[in-house]
């Protein structure tokens, strides 16, 4: 059975793998604190090989421990340090007491010692932000050159000035592949973070997706209520009146009773045709809108009996949700004069222009002293501030609704 912190058996004999955020924190502390003894561990043997061939005695042996255990406390200290400026001065310590080292040896250039230089611009190039690093790089073969300097200058020959060049060549090649291993761990880290940032934007980007279909969802189901009450509500005013009309008349004119109940059965199958007609327009078929408008008017007018004006100026614009919204607003805005006004006459006038479409429905109804906006009313609201316009509704000599509809704002965000 598999344990651990990765691992749970589960009793339905199923492995669940279980991955901690803090994991990739615990596995770079262990990395640093092994890479952390190996480079202690590393130092005290490269600093026993130099005494081993120093054969340093009393004062000279005493003065090179001293030194190493500096140099071992403040490589300790450099461990816990967070601060970077602190840290960048810590370095030119390292550098100094590595060149004190090598002065207290009795020989020209011993390696050993001066294998430190070479650990202590690897380290700065991994821990200090590209700048400081390469400061402390460049300066670390600068004074790793001065024993090499010295040597040719006693020792003028070509297997010295060879050894100097060599190793100066290993120094600067090592410091550009330590920049280059810097940079490329910072490019991996930046790649990483913004590999995280594109998972979160996109998971963002997928719960508002969710969220924007779920609008679309509740705002086209508003829609169809609202088409379907617009249409049903102004047909069945006009069936309501004529019924009660043709009641009217029962006892005393059966010819007219008969009329009115014939224009009532047409009423109700022209109702049930309009139904038919929304939903072949919520598939997408289309009818001329000045027909429409027009023909819906005249309708209106011979099954309540109001006399309606309709006037239409400027060219209609050639947008079907814009059609579909004012023919709505109109039948809407005539069926709330009949129903709560009482109204014999209608006035609507339509104009178009480039900038907007303006509507105006006055009747001369009762009006109303305390405007109470119905589902009609509310429903026409929403119709034209889902295009970016405006309605008022006021009371003035009976009932007027003026609004319109901006034509640029709309294209503009389509």
């Amino acid at each position: 059975m598999l344990q651990g912190p990765f691992f749970l058996y589960t009793k339905k004999y199923k492995y669940v793998n279980i991955k901690p955020k803090n994991i990739p924190a615990v596995i770079m502390i262990k990395n640093k604190n092994l890479l952390f003894m190996l480079k202690i561990l590393l130092l005290i043997i490269l600093f026993s090989s130099a005494l081993y061939f120093e054969n340093a005695y009393r004062q000279r042996l005493i003065v090179l421990i001293l030194i190493f255990v500096l140099f071992l406390v403040n490589n300790v200290s450099k461990y816990f340090l967070k601060d970077q400026n602190k840290l960048f001065l810590l370095f030119f310590a390292d550098i100094a007491l590595i060149y004190m080292m090598e002065y207290s040896s009795r020989l020209l250039i011993n390696y050993f010692f001066h294998t430190f230089y070479i650990i202590v611009f690897l380290e700065a190039s991994l821990l200090l932000p590209p700048k400081k690093g390469l400061t402390v790089g460049i300066i670390t073969v600068i004074i790793s050159m001065i024993k090499y300097g010295y040597l040719v200058y006693y020792k003028f020959n070509l297997s010295n000035v060879s050894q100097m060049v060599f190793f100066l060549t290993v120094n600067v090649l090592i410091l550009i592949i330590a920049a280059f291993a810097k940079q490329t761990k910072e490019e991996k880290e930046k790649q990483e973070v913004l590999y995280r940032e594109l998972l979160d934007t996109h998971r963002q980007l997928k719960e508002y997706t969710d969220e924007l279909k779920r609008l679309s969802v509740i705002e086209e189901r508003n829609r169809i209520a609202r088409d379907i009450h617009d249409t049903l509500g102004h047909d069945m005013t006009a069936l309501i009146m004529q019924l009660q009309m043709a009641d009217h008349y029962a006892k005393s004119d059966l010819k007219k009773t008969g009329e009115l109940l014939n224009r009532s059965l047409k009423t109700a199958r022209d109702s049930l045709s309009k139904i038919r007609e929304v939903v072949a327009t919520l598939r997408g078929k289309e009818t001329s809108p000045e027909l429409a408008i027009k023909t819906m008017a005249d309708e209106f007018s011979k099954k309540t009996g109001a006399e309606i004006r309709l006037e239409m100026e400027g060219e209609i614009v050639k947008d079907y949700g814009i059609n579909w919204a004012i023919y709505h607003i109109l039948q809407e805005g005539m069926t709330n004069a009949i129903r709560h006004g009482n109204a014999t006459k209608i006035m609507i006038k339509l104009v178009y222009s480039n900038e907007a479409v303006k509507f105006t429905i006055k009747d001369n109804g009762q009006g109303a002293l305390v405007l109470i906006e119905g589902f009609g009313l509310k429903g026409i609201r929403e119709r034209v501030q889902a295009f970016g316009g405006q309605v008022e509704y006021k009371s003035q000599d009976g009932f007027i609704m003026d609004g319109f509809i901006p034509l640029e704002r709309w294209e503009e965000s389509k």
